[in-house]
């Protein structure tokens, strides 16, 4: 288990963790604040972003703020709730290796409510006022996606599609395709798809699954990733193999630098800003909300029953990527 705290700079959170501390082990804010713990599952990058932007609001508000970065099993995260119920915790942001375990991590919570983000539990598993989920509306992004798409190959009535998707657990994967294929298929075309499979949000992987279905021989109108990493590898796999980027349609998500960089280069077509900064925010607002007994609808894009804060997505092209970077 790795562990850091607000006060340590975003690189340090990188390359610099503490490792082997128990949970509480650096202390901040003010006497009587808020105690925010927040675990990650991994180091993927848009989640420290979340996490970076997160512990920075927490510190505005004088909130005492730890995180707490994982192995990826539910196993580690459990034994971190433990530790942060043990240290008297008030609330606790989690994003769960695996969403089908939440009714796991909230038994080992007991009474501290918990916000969840990134991974979204079933909606069953949430409770207005205790249990709550930060995010952003995954169909909104495919379908941000598949517009893109068809317009930008309008003129064709059959389609050849690859697509790659994150984690298969993981609920923005099973949203973010669903959304894109029923868009798609809504549309009229012929939409065959030739590769898809499951690249965990990874550029290595991406790349490999995109050299894999070069050997097949067929042809490909478009590119859809769960992610910009994933894009990115696709991206890295065209140059090795000199494919003309401006014949290729290539889709990702976050709206991370690099995602923004390749657009402004004319190698990524398209990206959906899922703004980290506004989930870190929402992320500490649905905490604080928690944690102190207010209504959630003070909380913005709070959803009416509670349970849900959404932070919209935003379509990224060449047009307005300035406004992400």
């Amino acid at each position: 288990m790795k562990k850091t705290s607000v006060f340590i700079l975003i690189a340090a959170m990188l390359f610099c963790m503490l490792t082997g501390c128990s949970v509480g082990g650096m202390q901040g804010g003010n006497a009587g604040s808020i105690k925010v713990l927040m675990i990650l599952s991994n180091e993927d990058i848009y989640r420290v972003m979340v996490a970076q932007e997160a512990g920075k609001i927490a510190q505005e508000q004088g909130m005492q703020f730890d995180l707490v970065i994982g192995d990826g099993t539910s196993d580690a995260q459990v034994k971190t709730i433990k530790e942060g119920v043990s240290k008297g915790y008030d609330v606790i942001i989690c994003n769960p290796a695996d969403a089908a375990t939440a009714l796991q991590l909230e038994i080992a919570a007991g009474d501290i409510p918990m916000v969840f983000f990134n991974s979204c539990p079933e909606e069953r598993l949430l409770k207005k006022g205790k249990y709550v989920y930060v995010g952003s509306n995954e169909q909104d992004a495919g379908k941000f996606q598949a517009e893109y798409v068809l317009d930008k190959l309008g003129s064709k009535q059959e389609l050849n599609v690859m697509i790659l998707q994150g984690e298969q657990e993981h609920s923005a994967t099973n949203g973010r395709t669903t959304a894109v294929k029923n868009a798609l298929k809504d549309s009229g075309k012929k939409i065959n798809y030739i590769f898809s499979d499951y690249a965990d949000w990874s550029r290595e992987k991406a790349k490999n699954m995109f050299d894999i279905m070069l050997k097949t021989g067929r042809e490909v109108d478009c590119v859809i990733c769960n992610n910009d990493e994933m894009a990115l590898g696709t991206i890295e796999s065209c140059k090795e193999n000199k494919i003309d980027l401006a014949s290729l349609v290539i889709l990702g998500v976050d709206a991370t630098k690099d995602g923004c960089e390749a657009i402004e280069n004319g190698e990524l077509s398209f990206t959906v800003c899922q703004s980290a900064p506004g989930q870190g925010r929402a992320c500490v607002e649905a905490a604080r909300a928690l944690a102190s007994g207010e209504d959630m609808s003070k909380v913005e894009y709070a959803t009416d029953n509670g349970l849900y804060v959404y932070v919209p997505f935003e379509p990224v092209t060449a047009q307005n990527v300035t406004q992400y970077k």
